[in-house]
């Protein structure tokens, strides 16, 4: 009887062993593979335009405490020459957590009185920064706890390297971050109104091609209206030594388009200033199907080189 007694205090002792020696096995391996040092790149904007990484280590305790120090130290900023601050002072991160591999991040309200272009440089220099994290798949944005919307009213939700990029099909090797300012109509159709846009862009594609294609796309903000055809191609746009860029473009931009005077001349100014924004391009000469065509729909004379203006309304009142 004893016998039994002693091998049943035994096994009781071993299950209050298992008891307390598992979850602190569970505890001491989570903290082994979670703290310690993590390289991570930080993503600025430089002052030529392009979004760039800086690789730095990192320390923590565990993964919120990894997850804290890189966005503060992103905030920060960098002494790197050349690499502009990503987060604007009045941004703060409220809380930070990790859900399902996604890093979940509150930031204040100060977030929504950026303007549209420093709202998407510091979204993707977020995003980019907290995914080169081991642990971090996608990034949560909420701004004082509220689901982070676009333009549309749309919630973000998670976002990853693959959906806050124009071209995530090319290779990160080719690619780099550029902020383009391109033109569109305004929703009155009276003139030009401009739109900011952080993209990634192809490293071997001529930027003048991305301008394009960007403008085909179609505006991002509610205020504005496109003025490209979405049926048109790129047949070929090439910049010469004397600064002039000749665009090449489909049968389609002519066709598609709707027509009258006002429209003419938003769809072909709108180009014309939003390449003109480059360096080393001071006009823009129109080619239908590689060729120089007199008048757009016959409202407007197309054969020779377009510079860039300040406003339609101004052009209206020289013309006049």
């Amino acid at each position: 009887m004893a016998l039994k007694e002693g091998k049943f205090r035994k096994a009781i002792v071993m299950v209050i062993v298992l008891i307390v020696l598992v979850p602190c096995a569970f505890l001491l391996y989570d903290s082994m593979v979670s703290s310690g040092e993590e390289k991570v790149e930080f993503y600025y904007m430089t002052s030529d335009g392009v979004m760039k990484p800086v690789e730095k280590d990192i320390r923590g305790e565990n993964t919120e405490d990894i997850l804290v120090t890189t966005l503060n130290t992103l905030k920060g900023g960098t002494t790197t020459e050349g690499m502009l601050p990503s987060i604007p002072a009045e941004v703060e991160f409220l809380s930070v957590g990790v859900i399902n591999d996604n890093a979940v991040i509150d930031v204040s309200n100060g977030y929504h009185r950026m303007k549209n272009t420093e709202e998407v440089i510091c979204r993707a220099s977020i995003v980019w920064t907290l995914t080169s994290l081991d642990f971090i798949d996608g990034v949560v944005l909420t701004v004082e706890g509220q689901p982070l919307r676009n333009n549309n009213g749309v919630e973000f939700g998670p976002m990853d390297r693959n959906n806050v990029v124009i071209e995530p099909q090319i290779s990160a090797e080719t690619t780099e971050y550029a902020i383009l300012t391109l033109y569109f109509a305004n929703n009155e159709g009276t003139d030009l109104i401009t739109e900011e846009r952080v993209i990634e862009v192809n490293a071997n594609q001529t930027r003048e091609k991305t301008i394009l294609e960007q403008l085909i796309a179609g505006p991002e903000e509610l205020d504005a209206q496109r003025t490209v055809p979405l049926e048109t191609k790129i047949r070929d746009v090439t910049t010469t030594n004397d600064g002039i860029c000749y665009v090449n473009l489909s049968q389609d931009f002519v066709a598609k388009h709707v027509g009258n005077e006002m429209a003419e001349k938003l769809t072909i100014y709108s180009i014309v200033n939003s390449l003109c924004e480059l360096d080393g391009i001071e006009k823009v000469q129109f080619l239908i199907e590689g060729k120089k065509v007199d008048q757009f729909k016959g409202n407007l004379e197309i054969k020779t080189p377009f510079a860039a203006i300040s406003s339609l309304k101004g052009l209206e009142a020289n013309q006049g």
